[in-house]
Order: C-alpha cells, then sequence, then structure tokens
C-alpha cells in the first residue's frame, strides 16, 4: 500500500496532477479560442423602417450587394452626383454605419459624399463579422459606390477618403492598403487586436488571436504606395483603447500620420463633445 511519503506515490501524483493542470489550460484556451468573436464583436441590428427613414430624411440611397455571407447594405448619402471627395465611413464596435449619417450631415464638407458601411451581421447585413468578410464586403461595396456618384475607378480613385472609429478604423485601413486610398482621418485606432489582448489580459496572447485586425501592418502598405495624409484623433481619456497605441502609430509612420491628441475626450465622446475638432480634421483630409 503507497503512503504520501513514498517517492512513487508522489510522482504518480504530480504527474497526475500535471495532466490536470494541462488539460484544464488546453481547455481554456480552446474557450477563448473558440469564444473570441463574442468578444470582439458586439452585432446590432437595426430596427424595422430605419432605412426607409433614413432615406427620406438625407435624402440617400441604400446600396444592396451580395457576399459569402449574404446580403449586405450600405447607405450612401451627401452629394452623391459628382462629389468632391467619397468618404467610406465605417463605425465603431456595437454601432451601426448609421449612427454617423445626423453627425456627417451637421459636421462633415457639403460637397463630399459618403459611403456608410456595415459589418456582416451588423445593421441590416446578413452573416458573421471576420476580418475576411469585412474585408469581402468593402472589396466589393467600394467600386459599387464609385459607379453609383458618376465616377471611374482609374480616374477617380485619388479621391477616395476613409473615415473610421475604433475597429471601424481597421476596417477602413483594410479597404485603403486594398484600393490605394492614401487620405483619411481615424479615430481612437488601435495598433492591433493582438496587442490588444495583452492590453486587456495583461498576459502575452496575441497568438491566440485569429481575427487579426494590424493597423501597424496597413498603414505600412500606405506608405508604400506614395505620399498620404491619415489624421488620427484620440481622446485622451479614452477608458477602451489605450492612446497609447495611436502615439506608436504616429511615431512608426511620421511622413504619413498627423496625431492630433483631444483633451477631455473618452473613447465614445470626441463627436459629441469636441465636434468641431473631428470636423476640422475631416476638412484637412479633404483637401
Amino acid at each position: 500500500m503507497p503512503t504520501p511519503t513514498n517517492p512513487r506515490f508522489l510522482r504518480r501524483f504530480l504527474i497526475g496532477l500535471a495532466r490536470v493542470g494541462f488539460l484544464t489550460a488546453m481547455t481554456l484556451l480552446a474557450l477563448i479560442t473558440g469564444c473570441q468573436s463574442r468578444f470582439i464583436y458586439f452585432p446590432r441590428p437595426y430596427p424595422p423602417g430605419t432605412a426607409e427613414a433614413w432615406a427620406r430624411e438625407t435624402p440617400g440611397k441604400a446600396i444592396d450587394f451580395t457576399t459569402s455571407q449574404g446580403r449586405q447594405r450600405a447607405f450612401l448619402q451627401g452629394e452623391r452626383h459628382h462629389p468632391r471627395n467619397l468618404w467610406l465611413v465605417c463605425a465603431g464596435n456595437g454601432s451601426v454605419a448609421l449612427d454617423w449619417s445626423d453627425w456627417l450631415r451637421a459636421h462633415g464638407p457639403r460637397e463630399d459624399a459618403w459611403l456608410l458601411v456595415d459589418f456582416p451581421g451588423y445593421g441590416d447585413c446578413h452573416g458573421s463579422p471576420s476580418p475576411a468578410a469585412i474585408r469581402e464586403s468593402l472589396a466589393k461595396v467600394v467600386p459599387l459606390a464609385m459607379q453609383e456618384v458618376g465616377w471611374s475607378e482609374d480616374k477617380d480613385a485619388s479621391r477616395l477618403r476613409i473615415f473610421g472609429h475604433s475597429l471601424g478604423a481597421a476596417a477602413c485601413l483594410i479597404a485603403a492598403a486594398d484600393h490605394h486610398i492614401q487620405r483619411g482621418v481615424l479615430l481612437a485606432p488601435f495598433t492591433s487586436t493582438m496587442d490588444m489582448a495583452r492590453a486587456i489580459t495583461g498576459l502575452p496572447l496575441g497568438f491566440l488571436v485569429w481575427h487579426r485586425f494590424d493597423n501597424s501592418a496597413r498603414l505600412a502598405d500606405l506608405t508604400k504606395h506614395g505620399p498620404g495624409h491619415i489624421i488620427i484623433l484620440h481622446g485622451v481619456e479614452d477608458e477602451v483603447i489605450p492612446i497609447a497605441m495611436s502615439h506608436q502609430l504616429a511615431k512608426r509612420y511620421p511622413s504619413l500620420v498627423e496625431f492630433r491628441e483631444i483633451q477631455n475626450a473618452g473613447h465614445n465622446t470626441v463627436q459629441q463633445y469636441h465636434p468641431e475638432a473631428l470636423a476640422q480634421a475631416l476638412h484637412d483630409a479633404g483637401q
């Protein structure tokens, strides 16, 4: 009969304990990996009649198209007939594209057009969000919007602009890299979702993130395409994304990025309490 002081018993006990610890760790890692989309995306649908009410008020035009995720819908408003610029607009997580409609009508340059795009699974869009699904949607809708405003993809691409908030900034940078969009405004961007995993947990868990948005890499792509002007705004009191991440992006790409720090502003309050700062950034990037 083995006793607690028996070396063989202790060895078996430690091996069993190690196995339990390993299985527990693997189970936790599997849960984190398999459920991480629930921590990254917070889809929100539009109430019935939202698109119709928006079309009456703007007046704008919905752009319906289909991807591997199913039916998608984006919204085009502003100067829809030969505008000065066409802006791709993506909202932050937990928001939908039309959350920006009224603000842009009140503060955006009136000579420009605004393409408000929801992620798959958000707004009136079917499917589930992921970097690949978002990229597919943007790749399809940008040319459709250019046609709608009477533009040629070959001749008028230099007049495309981006405006994205938080996760929407990452989506816009994907489109910017694909369509060579060199000018725009990013509000409260992160460096990457891998860096955000470490910032939130304090642990080096970036290797587990498979919804990989890498704003630093996309800005590097833009620098390869030639001159550009990306204005980053970030609230000093941002409680979601550390302002240090915007500082890092500006430091890494000084020839491309202009950083503007917004005092007394959190993650979702720049547009509410400092609309003039954001409007000025849109004006400057639109030149």
